[in-house]
């Protein structure tokens, strides 16, 4: 690829076959980088592929293989398309604050401006937001199943010390027992009662903090390596209460 990149560089008809060659390519990072498929017949395409020429235009051999210099190149393209006509925020609109109980949430709503704020962000904090993104997007599909989505956690997250560490004894309780575990998985449901007993905690925290204990399982069970540094607190609160 990097030796096609420098042929296209300079010769037209190169480039024309060149693109051609990877338009898949070219469709495949913009899918990734807006969290949804794109196809040719989408405004995004002609983003993506403005700044594949342009990559092409840029590429220089010590800059590494081009694969990796052009997907960042139609991330960053792709990341200020969304964020210009405001989509971006339209589409996730999800803060990881949520998670700790802690922020406005309207306040936070643009939260995955978390991309990039500035064209001059680095290359490693442009991947780690987008990875971000597809956590919350992967997450969002895995929660919808049970009923509520990453949005619905407003209102629904512990902000009070003690009511936090109830919920990350619960939390913890689940995860540290395979049955209840996978009970919960299944079913998207909290078993309060048995919980409530064991732990002593109340019924009532329990039941209106379902949906946050289930997120944070489904997380803390999971590959959200991200998204899981927000609920880093549940295991110490847990220890020590």
């Amino acid at each position: 690829m990097n030796e096609g990149a420098l042929q296209a560089k300079s010769d037209r008809a190169k480039r024309e076959e060149f693109i051609r060659d990877n338009e898949h390519t070219i469709l495949r990072i913009a899918s990734k980088a807006t969290g949804r498929y794109i196809t040719r017949s989408d405004d995004e395409w002609s983003v993506a592929l403005s700044a594949f020429n342009r990559a092409i235009d840029s590429y220089e051999p010590e800059k590494g293989d081009f694969a990796g210099f052009v997907g960042v190149v139609i991330d960053r393209a792709i990341i200020d398309h969304l964020r210009s006509l405001k989509k971006y925020e339209a589409e996730i609109s999800y803060s990881p604050e949520l998670l700790t109980g802690e922020g406005d949430y309207e306040e936070h709503s643009e939260v995955l401006k978390a991309v990039s704020r500035e064209s001059s962000r680095t290359d490693e904090r442009n991947k780690t937001n987008l990875s971000l993104k597809e956590e919350i997007i992967e997450i969002n599909e895995k929660l919808s199943k049970y009923g509520f989505t990453f949005r619905d956690l407003k209102g629904c997250s512990p902000k009070a010390g003690k009511t936090k560490r109830e919920c990350a004894r619960a939390i913890t309780h689940i995860l540290d027992n395979e049955e209840v575990l996978a009970s919960v998985l299944g079913l998207g449901r909290v078993p309060a009662k048995e919980i409530g007993k064991q732990l002593k905690i109340s019924l009532k925290l329990l039941d209106r903090y379902r949906r946050y204990i289930i997120m944070a399982v489904v997380i803390l069970n999971g590959e959200y390596p991200l998204l899981a540094d927000y609920l880093q607190y549940i295991r110490k609160d847990a220890k020590g209460s």
